[in-house]
């Protein structure tokens, strides 16, 4: 017989590992099924979580026999331990372990358990059959080693089937989301039970749906991470139950929040609180859409959350951190055609669209204005401005012409800020098209409010 272990090659070692560790291996191949049991119990003592049930049970009494019975064969033959491959029923034990969601530390716990239980009773043996202290000990030592060396490989084994099961599994598993969430926004799915199933998200609850971006790759290039830990800051900050995410591209992703009632304005505003913004990962911004319920909820509050995040693109660096759709859904609706939006406003506003300086500074005194109820001290306090500005501007939007706009651009008075405010760097020209749609529109339903 040869020896493929190189420590037993020697004439000692090898004679000790035929007349004391072969005798040993015999007595294991007959003694599997009694230390396998006892093996178990030990484990199931130490490792409760790992035998939720008599099945669990039986298997690893299944696999922990067939281990010890290669073992006893491989020590038997003194075959190299770095090269066994494991028993089917090892693997199968590794591989469960993750659809059981059992951390892969807690496997290996159970791996180390049952080499010291084995190790315990090759020592008891060794001893026994050992004729001198010598022997013994060089016995010991071919033992020690061979059986670390067996471990060593049986683990990294088991972890890289643990490993390809669990990749495996979550390819599936994100797979199987993928297409559950594309039927549900698209209108295929109607069937809430299935959805929740397949979601692993219970789709009857109330929904935030929620679109975290980056606008370029961080410098470690996976743009996942910081996405996934603002979808979750914002979760803690509304204080939401669960979380469902989903990639979408390498630089953004989608996400809902969901809650068993109805999120209010107040769960959302504390999202955009100034004494307390949210704790978003540098370069990364989020928009939300409008709450909403069930698998059409699902649907309709992505949809929107899809368009805040468009329009926040648009207006780019003036965009909030996040933008809430109910905020921006006038400039959402308007923008949905950039072409038609443009020509509607040209028509509407005529010269009041232009863009440069002087009318840009009209068309944001003027749409303050409208918000604040045609107040013009409000309009002032928000734009620290005089009142006086505030009226001589919403004459020039009201009716002065043109070609006397652009002869009469007296530096108007103002307050502390004003300075400021007209030095800073003007919008880009998607953003001037948000603003002026949003524009736009507020003069149009203002004009029919009065009729």
């Amino acid at each position: 017989m040869e020896v493929e272990w190189p420590p037993a090659r020697e004439p000692a070692g090898q004679r000790v590992w035929r007349e004391v560790l072969r005798p040993v291996a015999v007595e294991m191949t007959a003694s599997a099924d009694d230390l396998a049991q006892r093996a178990v119990a030990r484990m199931h003592a130490e490792c409760p979580e790992l035998f939720p049930d008599a099945q669990t049970v039986e298997e690893n009494l299944v696999s922990t026999e067939a281990s010890l019975r290669q073992l006893a064969q491989i020590i038997e033959l003194a075959k190299d331990p770095r090269r066994v491959e494991l028993p089917p029923s090892t693997l199968a034990i590794a591989r469960s372990g993750v659809q059981r969601r059992i951390p892969p530390a807690k496997l290996m716990r159970f791996y180390r358990l049952g080499q010291e239980h084995v190790w315990q009773w090759m020592l008891a043996r060794i001893t026994a059959c050992s004729r001198s202290t010598a022997e013994q000990a060089t016995a010991i030592e071919l033992a020690t080693g061979w059986l670390f060396a067996y471990t060593d490989g049986a683990m990294q084994r088991a972890e890289q089937a643990y490993e390809t099961e669990r990749d495996a599994w979550l390819r599936g598993a994100a797979a199987a989301r993928a297409a559950a969430i594309e039927a549900i926004l698209a209108g295929r799915e109607r069937d809430h039970q299935r959805a929740s199933t397949r979601l692993r998200y219970n789709v009857n609850r109330h929904h935030l749906g929620v679109i975290a971006w980056a606008e370029s790759a961080p410098e470690d290039g996976d743009a996942q991470p910081p996405l996934s830990a603002a979808l979750t800051a914002l979760a803690q900050t509304i204080t939401a139950k669960t979380t469902l995410i989903h990639p979408l591209g390498s630089l953004a992703v989608a996400g809902w929040l969901s809650w068993g009632r109805d999120f209010t304005a107040d769960d959302i505003a504390a999202a955009q609180r100034a004494d307390r913004p949210l704790d978003l990962p540098p370069g990364v911004r989020v928009a939300v859409g409008e709450p909403g319920q069930g698998l059409d909820g699902f649907r309709r509050t992505h949809i929107e959350a899809i368009h805040a995040r468009r329009v926040a693109s648009l207006i780019g660096p003036h965009a909030d951190t996040l933008t809430h759709y109910r905020n921006v859904a006038v400039a959402a609706l308007g923008t949905a055609d950039p072409e038609l939006a443009l020509s509607f406003i040209t028509t509407v506003l005529g010269s009041l669209a232009d863009n440069d300086k002087t009318t840009r500074r009209i068309q944001t005194t003027l749409s303050a204005y409208l918000e604040e109820n045609r107040s013009r001290n409000r309009t002032a306090d928000r734009l620290s401005v005089h009142p006086n500005t505030v009226s001589y501007r919403v004459h020039q939007a009201e009716g002065t012409p043109r070609s006397q706009r652009r002869h009469r651009h007296p530096r108007s008075p103002g307050g502390p800020g004003h300075a400021a405010h007209t030095a800073r760097p003007g919008p880009t020209p998607a953003a001037r098209t948000v603003m002026r749609t949003q524009f736009t529109l507020r003069i149009l339903s203002r004009s029919a409010e009065r009729m």
